[in-house]
């Protein structure tokens, strides 16, 4: 057991300091029930192991509590037994506060929601050694090749190490209506190149190219990551971070010099500035704009009704296209793992060890079967009726080998600001490209 509470700090070279910055779906929060935690009160014995398989998790997202209730009963009937799954549940809002109290207390439990500040690498719960090392740990048991290579980069790409389990796993592309590239005479494009061809064609057909949200800027700063990752490697963000790189360098400057000129040709329609999330998502599900940048999540809107009026046999997805001579892959993909889900490393025991196993052999292909919904954990068992572009999706997603990360994701929330609350106008001609790369440089360094 002792062996798996990490020495992490030496296995984790300088080069990840940089991505190590990142805040991933950081929540906030204050104290929720009295018995949350393991430790003295919540399922430790007598030398600190477990003797329930406590879980808390947030109240808003039951997704992970129910597959998991499900597996207890299943596949996991006999881990159940032998340790009994216990589930509690706080608001997503109370979830810094609460699990940083529980630790302070040594009383977390078996398996926890956790603060991304505190979890990745130089927060005070991984420096403490509190979180357990799960690619230490899945590999012990075995069944690290049952987590997907695109997951793992992913977790380790945005905390600087394994810290969480990827109950949870979205990639991010462009969604198209197959029937508006079909009735222009369109392919999915692949190259960059192909792809402003592709908007300038659908363009002087009268239909709109593309559609984003002003008001949520990361549908717009997707494009210049992105960008930056097809034309100069998946570590663009990184040499920037490490100062190995700037915003304003032309290899740099160019991303948003591209995407400003997508705006500036009217691509977007207009009101990009003020357009929210619903009006996106309508505008393309509606089938007014062709093409639409977003995640896997996205597939819950595909297959209901009422919002997808153009009907699920007219959805497709193509990743972002490759830029021409880059040093990136077009294999390579945005992504992310959700909320940080930690393993407490003092309650560690053999039998939270069989739970692990369990849950990494089986909860993809439950999670798929029951909820058609994709984890970042190998299927193992065929799933029976998987729609189509479920299947597509899937497939993408165990094909992927690094991960694409965001732009504002190695860097603090001034930067978040600067780059997301002008993003809008970045595409409106509010502001130039080269001013925007200042501004969010300018962000970047008043951090060092």
């Amino acid at each position: 057991m002792s062996a798996r509470i990490r020495s992490r700090r030496t296995r984790l070279a300088s080069s990840m300091a940089g991505l190590a910055a990142l805040s991933l779906l950081a929540v906030a929060c204050s104290p929720a029930g009295e018995n949350a935690g393991g430790g003295s009160d919540g399922g430790g014995d007598d030398q600190g192991g477990a003797t329930e398989f406590t879980f808390l998790t947030t109240v808003e997202n039951p997704q992970i509590r129910d597959e998991l209730t499900r597996l207890s009963e299943d596949q996991c009937a006999a881990e159940n037994e032998a340790l009994p799954l216990v589930i509690d549940t706080i608001p997503q809002a109370d979830v810094n506060q609460r699990v940083s109290v529980l630790a302070s207390q040594d009383a977390l439990p078996v398996m926890f929601v956790s603060p991304t500040s505190e979890s990745k690498v130089g927060g005070d719960m991984y420096e403490s050694g509190a979180l357990l090392d799960l690619e230490e740990t899945l590999t012990d048991l075995g069944v690290w090749e049952d987590v997907l290579p695109a997951a793992a980069s992913t977790v380790n790409a945005i905390y600087g190490d394994m810290v969480s389990l990827p109950f949870q796993y979205n990639i991010e592309g462009f969604w198209y209506n197959k029937q508006i590239l079909a009735d222009n005479g369109l392919e999915v494009p692949t190259t960059w190149a192909e792809f402003t061809e592709a908007a300038t064609a659908l363009d002087a057909a009268g239909v709109q190219p593309l559609t984003a949200s002003g008001a949520q800027g990361w549908t717009i700063t997707r494009y210049i990551s992105t960008y930056l990752a097809r034309a100069n490697g998946v570590d663009a963000l990184a040499q920037v971070s490490d100062g190995s790189a700037s915003f304003t360098d032309p290899d740099y400057l160019i991303a948003a010099q591209e995407l400003a000129a997508l705006g500036e040709a009217g691509y977007f329609g207009q009101g990009i500035v003020s357009r929210d999330m619903d009006t996106v998502t309508a505008e393309f599900f509606g089938g007014t704009a062709a093409m639409m940048y977003n995640g896997s999540w996205v597939l819950s809107n595909v297959y209901d009704e009422e919002q997808n009026t153009v009907g699920v046999d007219n959805i497709g997805f193509f990743p972002f296209p490759e830029v021409e001579g880059g040093a990136g892959s077009i294999d390579d993909y945005p992504a992310n793992t959700g909320t940080v889900t930690a393993v407490s490393a003092s309650l560690y025991n053999d039998k939270v060890g069989a739970w692990l196993a369990c849950i990494a052999e089986n909860y993809g292909s439950s999670l798929l079967q029951n909820q058609g919904a994709i984890s970042g954990f190998v299927q193992n068992t065929e799933v029976d009726g998987v729609e189509p572009l479920v299947a597509e999706v899937t497939e993408r997603m165990v094909d992927a080998q690094d991960a694409v990360i965001w732009l504002e994701g190695p860097f603090d929330q001034r930067f978040g600001d600067a780059a997301g609350l002008s993003a809008g106008s970045l595409v409106d001609g509010g502001i130039s490209p080269e001013d925007y790369m200042a501004q969010i440089q300018d962000a970047v360094d008043a951090a060092q």
